[in-house]
């Protein structure tokens, strides 16, 4: 039977070993239906949520359509070393959510389609222990959340091909904390050593514009999509938080203290984020009626990448607020899958292996993950005006052990080991 061999298919794709997405922290998977076939949608790209995976493709969707949806993050990174033990970062679930609307009018515009897409393009977060962290000093806090707006428009050429693009505005925060460490006393004199430890937090608001551009082609047997997703830049500046978690014993030396952190407490920084450019493309078949698979390819420019942190340099402030740069670009492969047992209902699947683009030399404890694999399961339910999608997505990724990673044991190497699991539901409406 036809939906046999569908369902023989897709065990196969689900179970085989594809290469796929390079991401470093970018978020490639929004809604139930593309966290379930990894991001593999920029062929396809039938539903709202093509607004983010191929803005061409919504010249598809007849009348007003809408996806609103929501993801349940939850991933867990560890630290070990021979002078540490092992060290695990807070537990941190996120909730980061998604919409997409598309409109199309044939009646007043024959040829023009309109959406709108509100979600986070970024949404990153990994939190050490203030305390007994050993590489606190280089950094124990990092985190980036983006919103991103997304207008776009698109025309139908003819049937089969369609073009379009938009502004991408992105908002949000990135905020780092470190710990730094200050002695007092005289080196020559045993015994006057009083050391302190400062922790530092700089979060600052930051904003930027960018712009897509995308093709789309499709026919009934299979189909073809490109895009292509502009460089951002984001600014923001803000002032550097402090707090004093180790006092030193000294009256006198504490007094300093005081004077130190009303002196130099609370400066003014500036921080800049150069995000990378993508190129992203994919080809969709279907070799059965019940069947549709797809295979995407992504480019993402992440050598141009850079974090500048302009500030006065001042005894209170850590050494690691500095600038980050020497990323390698990524070129990698999604897999997806979908294949429908009913009128109703819908399984999907995919793999995807998603390359960090940190090289070994260049990781620090707020980007620690290293390449990740990526299973993913899922199902659609169709009612005659509502589509629920559900997914769900593993990544496993795989352990990194550098240098340098505690300032105060220098020749000590560190080990740093993740996973993250991903549940997501949506629903998609057409009214």
């Amino acid at each position: 039977m036809p939906i046999a061999r569908a369902l023989i298919v897709v065990l196969v794709l689900i179970t085989t070993t594809a290469p796929a997405f390079a991401s470093g922290f970018y978020r490639f998977q929004h809604g139930g239906r593309a966290t379930a076939q990894v991001g593999a949608m920029t062929a396809r790209a039938d539903d709202p949520s093509a607004v983010f995976y191929n803005p061409a493709g919504i010249t598809q969707l007849d009348g007003f359509q809408l996806l609103g949806g929501l993801d349940f993050n939850n991933a867990t990174d560890d630290y070990s070393s021979a002078t540490s033990g092992i060290q695990s970062a807070d537990h941190v679930i996120n909730f980061p959510p998604a919409i997409y609307a598309t409109w199309t009018d044939r009646s007043r515009f024959a040829n023009l389609s309109f959406g709108l897409g509100i979600d986070t393009a970024y949404w990153y977060r990994v939190d050490w222990d203030p305390v007994f962290f050993e590489p606190r000093f280089r950094n124990r806090l990092t985190e980036l959340r983006l919103w991103e707006v997304h207008p776009v428009v698109a025309w139908k050429v003819n049937e089969a091909f369609s073009v379009g693009g938009g502004i991408r505005y992105q908002f949000g925060s990135f905020d780092q904390g470190a710990n730094t460490r200050i002695v007092f006393g005289d080196d020559e004199e045993p015994g006057t050593l009083d050391p302190a430890e400062i922790t530092a937090d700089a979060e600052a608001s930051v904003d930027g514009l960018g712009f897509d551009l995308a093709a789309h082609w499709t026919s009934n047997l299979w189909g073809w999509g490109a895009v292509y997703r502009s460089a951002i830049e984001l600014e923001g500046d803000d002032r550097v938080s402090r707090a004093v978690r180790d006092q030193p014993f000294s009256p006198d030396a504490q007094a300093l203290l005081a004077i130190l952190l009303d002196d130099f407490g609370g400066e003014s920084f500036r921080q800049t984020l150069d995000l990378p450019a993508e190129l992203r493309g994919g080809v969709w078949f279907a070799p059965y009626p019940e069947l549709k698979v797809e295979i995407n390819a992504s480019y993402q420019a992440w050598s141009d990448f850079e974090q500048r942190f302009d500030a006065e340099l001042t005894p209170v402030l850590p050494a690691f607020f500095g600038d980050r740069a020497g990323w390698d670009d990524t070129v990698s492969i999604r897999l997806g899958a979908e294949g429908r047992l009913t009128d109703a209902l819908t399984l999907t699947g995919g793999l995807a292996y998603e390359p960090s683009p940190v090289p070994e030399d260049e990781v620090d404890p707020g980007f620690p993950r290293g390449d990740a694999m990526v299973y993913a399961l899922g199902l659609s339910y169709e009612f005659p005006k509502v589509i629920f999608d559900l997914g769900y997505s593993i990544h496993d990724h795989d352990s990194v052990t550098a240098n340098g990673q505690e300032p105060r044991f220098p020749d000590t190497r560190g080990t740093y080991s993740a996973d993250d699991q991903v549940w997501s539901a949506s629903a998609r409406w057409k009214f």
